[in-house]
């Protein structure tokens, strides 16, 4: 027998459904003809049997996942094989079904696996009654913000982001368009985010036939970054606007500008993103106790100190949150390093 007829004999098995009369006689049929070939019975066996035990395993596995709950039509929740609630979508998954019943394979479309219970219930709650075929786009986008953006989005964007973008569908059918008042701020200090998020709009429209403005990228990037920063929407919406307040005081101490294409000024921007997330959280970097280093600091960044100093007292009146010695370091700083010439 050919190492040929033996490949086709794999491919067929690998092809056919574990349990079905097909895949037995193509099995039973392949062990004789490697029997008269007894050269390479040793090497295909071990080859067989491997595939036989992980179709069998996989099949099992997928023979266990059961119906704990009917959320509607199209969603119901069952467990994983580590027992962890899974949330499981298809269409008609839940017509005529109830708790126990086998969720059959070709009817699954997407499971959701959150990190949390609170975080399965809370998109349960969401997704009840927002339509299929909005959900699937909005997970598009999600994907592909995961694949362009990285681990930095945690669970928290499929909570927001599909309620977002079916609320956005909604409003589009009915004419009712906002504009973002954030839009240039978030293309300025959230590049990253805004282009997947101007893709993201490619990404609706090839899915749902609708087409939205370039204010609505603005929009679906917040929540881009409202989930990497694991912060409030709130609080998200305040930080571009820290951010220009910040830099509106620099401008005034340094009227001769300085270069906004440089890569001190990009880093600074990158701190100034984390400094007012944790202003408007009242969050604060600890002292370090480096007596010294402060000392300097402040002696030999004298101009740069004193916008820092005009910064703090702006936060702690707008916010009434109070700024460490160690903000106030950090920041004198990053503002010497971008208005060095």
């Amino acid at each position: 027998m050919s190492n040929k007829t033996i490949f086709y004999g794999l491919l067929l098995i690998m092809q056919a459904k574990p349990t079905s009369k097909r895949y037995t006689r193509i099995f039973s049929l392949l062990v004789f003809f490697i029997q008269i070939s007894l050269n390479t019975f040793l090497k295909s066996v071990v080859i067989i049997l491997s595939i036989t035990i992980l179709k069998f395993k996989i099949y099992q596995r997928r023979e266990l996942m059961k119906i704990t709950k009917i959320v509607n039509n199209n969603i119901v929740t069952s467990a994983d094989e580590h027992g962890m609630e899974i949330i499981v979508m298809g269409r008609g998954l839940g017509f005529g079904q109830k708790p126990g019943c086998d969720i059959p394979d070709n009817k699954i479309e997407k499971i959701f696996r959150l990190s949390s219970q609170n975080d399965n219930q809370k998109l349960i709650d969401i997704i009840e009654d927002i339509p299929l075929e909005h959900i699937h786009a909005a997970d598009q986008v999600i994907s592909y913000a995961k694949s362009m953006l990285g681990d930095k989005l945690k669970d928290t964007i499929y909570l927001s982001l599909i309620d977002h973008i079916n609320c956005a569908i909604e409003r589009k059918k009915n004419n009712l368009l906002f504009q973002n008042p954030l839009l240039w701020e978030t293309k300025q200090y959230y590049p990253s985010e805004f282009q997947v998020a101007v893709q993201s709009l490619n990404i609706l429209k090839n899915a749902l036939g609708i087409t939205f403005p370039v204010d609505e990228a603005g929009f679906i990037a917040l929540h881009f970054i409202t989930s990497e920063y694991d912060t409030e929407m709130k609080v998200t919406f305040d930080i571009p606007k820290l951010i220009d307040e910040i830099l509106h005081i620099i401008r005034k101490h340094y009227p001769h500008g300085f270069d906004e294409d440089s890569i001190h000024f990009e880093r600074f921007i990158t701190h100034l993103k984390f400094f007012a997330a944790r202003v408007l959280q009242a969050k604060q970097i600890p002292d370090d106790g480096d007596f010294l280093f402060r000392s300097m600091i402040r002696e030999q960044y004298r101009q740069s100190y004193e916008c820092a100093v005009d910064i703090k007292s702006f936060i702690e009146n707008m916010y009434q949150i109070p700024l460490s010695e160690e903000e106030l370091i950090y920041l004198s700083v990053h503002i010497k390093r971008i208005t060095m010439k």
